[in-house]
């Protein structure tokens, strides 16, 4: 490998997840995979959904647990991503029962986030229906937060920006992330951004809760969002259309992932970073 792009790779590690039925007996299968990448603040998962390797392994096996296991781990790696690190080090003293999360494993990979698959597959196995889809809001997400960090501006801002100051006490919505640019002769007035990522086919009711959201924020100070979102669909379904047009009408505005670098740059120039 030459040395150029030895520096292109960036230092991860993964972790095997395993079904572990009956802890006397000490036999495994190897059901998905975590990914961390310290550089990008990544962390993602990939879980198997052939079932039919699970049932020759254990005919008892309970499919339903095992199924909403790629919806819980990526609940929680949301929940976790500012500090993805403890996440971690919280599962290692967590799961020791009938799932178990191996030691981390280390490797180089130029993308994380587009190589997870093939690792998957080298020790885990094909899944049937593919790659999971990219337009969720967590990959979405995944994404932003890679540019940002990229761009040097993820460190500046804040995460996970609870929104009860500005609507009611209990309201538990929280925006991915918010800054102040610096009122600096010439730049952005320094009133409050903020950035939230979301599908539009999939986050219809979430766009709902942003303009709510955001409309609440407008009468206590001057404010802006902006919605990251996927890339446009050649043919765009009557979800994507809805949300696109409830998120107009909030005068909220939208930010493919195809300039999301193009975006990270922005902010960084809007909080001088050096």
């Amino acid at each position: 490998m030459a040395e150029a792009e030895k520096e292109r790779r960036k230092a991860c590690s993964f972790r095997l997840v395993r079904y572990v039925p009956d802890l006397a007996r000490g036999e495994f299968l190897n059901i998905g995979l975590l990914l961390h990448s310290p550089e990008e603040k990544f962390l993602g998962c990939l879980f198997t959904d052939d079932f039919r390797r699970v049932r020759r392994f254990h005919p008892q096996a309970d499919l339903d647990f095992l199924r909403e296991l790629q919806q819980d781990f990526e609940q929680q790696i949301d929940e976790h991503s500012e500090d993805p690190e403890a996440y971690l080090r919280s599962m290692e003293q967590t799961f020791s029962n009938l799932i178990q999360v191996g030691d981390p494993l280390p490797c180089l990979l130029g993308d994380p986030q587009a190589e997870i698959q093939l690792l998957f597959e080298r020790y885990v196995g094909q899944r049937l229906e593919g790659t999971l889809p990219q337009d969720t809001r967590l990959r979405i997400k995944q994404r932003l937060t890679t540019a940002l960090v990229r761009a040097g501006a993820w460190e500046h801002l804040e995460k996970r920006i609870p929104a009860a100051p500005w609507t009611q006490p209990g309201d538990s919505f929280t925006f991915d992330f918010g800054y102040r640019p610096l009122q600096v002769e010439g730049r952005p007035n320094g009133h409050i951004k903020f950035l939230h990522a979301l599908s539009l086919r999939r986050d219809a009711e979430l766009a709902k809760v942003l303009v709510y959201t955001i409309e609440h924020v407008r009468r206590r100070e001057p404010a802006e969002l902006v919605a990251v979102v996927e890339d446009p669909s050649p043919a765009p379904d009557d979800a994507t259309l809805l949300s696109e047009r409830i998120l107009a009408e909030g005068h909220v505005a939208l930010h493919r992932l195809a300039q999301v670098d193009a975006l990270a740059q922005t902010i960084r120039q809007e909080l001088l970073i050096l």
